[in-house]
């Protein structure tokens, strides 16, 4: 049930949609296992894109803004249960460019921050359950194993 937070300069809701779309999907093929777990609808539909926005003036670095430093600024923060740092380090490697093409940082990856939330599944809970209730234990440790 993958969660990212991007925290970036404000965009127009058509873009966020076509963003949210394409980060939806890079995501699904980073998270899906063919080995079992949710399918890739499943995931897809499990998968939430959550824009924080910020004005120039909401945001600096070093005293100046984004716009002074004449560099875009971009966070993601994913959280996922289990995530190793094996899984981490693949993620930042595939996530990074995919975030530079939607933003137009192709020359500027440094200008783009990943930060990792990753919990034990019985400190989330869908529908009233937590799930380490919810996944069976197997599935919990091909998890882990998969990184």
């Amino acid at each position: 049930m993958p969660y990212l937070k991007v925290t970036c300069a404000r965009l127009p809701a058509e873009r966020k949609a076509e963003v949210a779309r394409q980060l939806t999907e890079a995501v699904n093929l980073l998270f899906f296992s063919p080995r079992g777990g949710p399918s890739r609808e499943e995931l897809r539909e499990h998968t939430t894109v959550h824009f924080s926005e910020f004005r120039d003036e909401d945001l600096y670095i070093g005293g100046r803004t984004p716009r002074e430093r004449g560099r875009v600024d971009l966070t993601a923060e994913l959280s996922d249960w289990n995530m190793s740092v094996r899984k981490q380090r693949r993620v930042a490697r595939h996530l990074t460019p995919v975030l530079a093409r939607l933003f137009g940082m192709e020359g500027d990856l440094d200008g783009i921050n990943l930060r990792f939330h990753s919990y034990p599944p019985r400190d989330f809970a869908v529908g009233g359950r937590l799930l380490s209730d919810r996944v069976p234990w197997i599935g919990q440790v091909l998890k882990r194993r998969a990184g």
